[in-house]
């Protein structure tokens, strides 16, 4: 009993919640079955890697900074038409991604452009790829003002390091020469 109580002092040290929470009934499966502890060891490590990446998912899509969370699923095509359900599922494929390409969405206001930019790029936060969302105008506030502090460059290295940056909402608001 000792060693067993050290074993679940050492996976919460280790931070493998999910073993440690699993561990007792995993424990009894080998009393009641013919299991081998190899299997048990890896069903339990797998439930903490799934957990983990589930984790990791969720923390990326919450710093990615969506006005909101929509998936493709969620998208009305019947309402929208014109827009191709069989490219937004293959952009959906982040295939777009890996090839380096770019996307843009254009058409008039209320047609779904936003919803869908967020519904990809919580497609691609949850596989784990740095994303950020920004609406140009703040965008444009942002480096006019690294600008004036001569912190620019820096600035620009920001927003690059993102694999998918999502410029939402270009040319809504005007701008002057200098956010041109």
């Amino acid at each position: 009993m000792i060693n067993y109580n050290k074993v679940l002092s050492n996976l919460e040290e280790l931070k493998l919640d999910k073993i440690r929470t699993y561990l007792p009934n995993y424990l009894n499966s080998i009393k009641d079955k013919d299991i081998s502890i190899v299997d048990i060891l890896y069903e339990l490590t797998e439930k903490e890697v799934e957990f983990k990446n589930q984790r990791a998912s969720r923390i990326q899509v919450v710093v990615s900074a969506f006005p909101f969370e929509k998936e493709v699923r969620d998208f009305d095509f019947l309402y929208q038409p014109s827009v191709s359900k069989s490219q937004i599922l293959d952009l959906e494929s982040l295939r777009f991604l890996e090839n380096k390409e770019n996307i843009v969405f254009v058409g008039i206001s209320g047609v779904g452009k936003t919803h869908l930019a967020v519904a990809l790029g919580m497609a691609v936060a949850k596989k784990r790829y740095s994303v950020y969302f920004i609406p140009c105008h703040d965008l444009i506030l942002n480096l006019k003002k690294a600008y004036n502090e001569n912190r620019l460059e820096a600035r620009l290295k920001h927003y690059a390091k993102y694999q998918l940056l999502i410029i939402d909402e270009i040319g809504y608001l005007p701008l002057d020469r200098t956010g041109a």
